[in-house]
């Protein structure tokens, strides 16, 4: 699928402001120091709630079900994206769709990121209409890795294209963390 530049900027705008937050650091913080683990649901419900109170108020859905189509996989029914966003301004009934894992391992949370973007791939078309469907992942801070080398790695084990102006790593803030979008 196709990864449009303004898609992109406008997903990556909100997960820097996101990730900004201070009490989002202080729980990041906390999570580290008690090794804690299985935390992804908890900061899709802080994701639920930015998107709720930002000013740019987009219209989205949390795990909503959509049928696979059957030609592309046949073992599943259905999928639910962990969000589908609509930016105000966006044509209507267009949806942008963001998975979202975390892994304190960076190689570990890549891969489960493109098995999601695969799920994803599966909709069937006549769903939902998807301009793009992204991933986003939080991992451990490793100064000793290049990151973007291991999506891209990842990506072209996977068959998959990697696509550096769409993509992007950052440090959250004050925390032991960080994201990659893609």
């Amino acid at each position: 699928m196709k990864k449009p530049q303004n898609d992109f900027d406008y997903i990556a705008e909100l997960l820097e402001e996101f990730f900004k937050q201070r009490s989002l650091r202080k729980s990041f913080r906390i999570i580290f120091d008690g090794d804690i683990t299985g935390w992804e649901i908890w900061l899709q419900i802080e994701f639920a709630r930015f998107l709720t109170e930002h000013p740019s108020t987009p219209e989205w859905e949390r795990e909503r079900a959509f049928q696979f189509d059957y030609r592309r996989e046949n073992v599943k029914w259905f999928l639910k994206p962990d969000f589908i966003l609509r930016k105000k301004g966006w044509a209507i009934e267009r949806y942008v769709a963001l998975e979202i894992k975390q892994h304190a391992n960076l190689g570990n949370c890549v891969s489960n990121m493109i098995d999601d973007l695969a799920k994803v791939a599966k909709i069937r078309k006549s769903e939902i209409d998807l301009r793009s469907y992204w991933a986003l992942g939080i991992f451990r801070t490793d100064p000793d890795s290049d990151v973007e080398e291991v999506v891209a790695s990842k990506l072209q084990d996977s068959g998959l294209e990697y696509y550096p102006s769409v993509s992007s790593v950052n440090k959250i803030p004050r925390t032991p963390y960080s994201y990659v979008l893609f």
